[in-house]
């Protein structure tokens, strides 16, 4: 082996070393946040909740105003800024008739940096005397200055019994 390859060698050495240091940078920069009562997870609360009851003030005053687009569970529901926010919450409210209710936040998985959180989680949800339906929501959160405000949110009832596991190997009845 002469001095080039060995340069060659320490050189694709150098290189891998730099990328295992970046990626475990990245991993601990964005790492997945377990804690239960996480800053994060708790605003996701508060904005289920301010929701629910049709809160106004609450709901802007944890939204990026300019900045927030809102998914909800039908395809024709696409709400871009704080105004389109608002229609959409007053038809939710008229049509639960303030009798809307979400439950606690199940199968949570949340990531964050310094300025910028997603959480998705499932929460069981109702209207009056209504039997519950699981609910899956995705949330992005985005910090400005110290405050963090909710940016994306998208919400869809997951199918059940309709998993690719499922419908290749559907259960054998007994």
């Amino acid at each position: 082996m002469n001095q080039l390859d060995g340069q060659r060698v320490f050189s694709g050495m150098k290189i891998k070393r730099d990328l295992s240091f970046a990626l475990l940078a990245v991993i601990l920069l964005a790492s997945p946040a377990w804690c239960q009562n996480s800053p994060i997870q708790q605003l996701t609360r508060t904005f289920l909740d301010a929701y629910a009851k049709g809160d106004r003030q609450a709901v802007l005053s944890l939204i990026d105003r300019e900045n927030i687009t809102v998914y909800g569970s039908d395809v024709a529901e696409v709400a871009h800024g704080s105004d389109a926010v608002l229609q959409t919450l007053a038809l939710d409210q008229q049509l639960w008739g303030g009798s809307a209710h979400i439950g606690a936040m199940e199968r949570i998985s949340l990531i964050q940096n310094h300025s910028l959180a997603s959480i998705f989680f499932d929460v069981p949800f109702s209207v009056g005397n209504r039997a519950p339906l699981s609910v899956r929501f995705a949330a992005t959160w985005k910090r400005e200055g110290k405050q963090w405000l909710l940016v994306q949110s998208s919400n869809v009832v997951p199918t059940e019994h309709q998993s690719a596991a499922e419908l290749l190997h559907p259960p054998q009845s007994k």
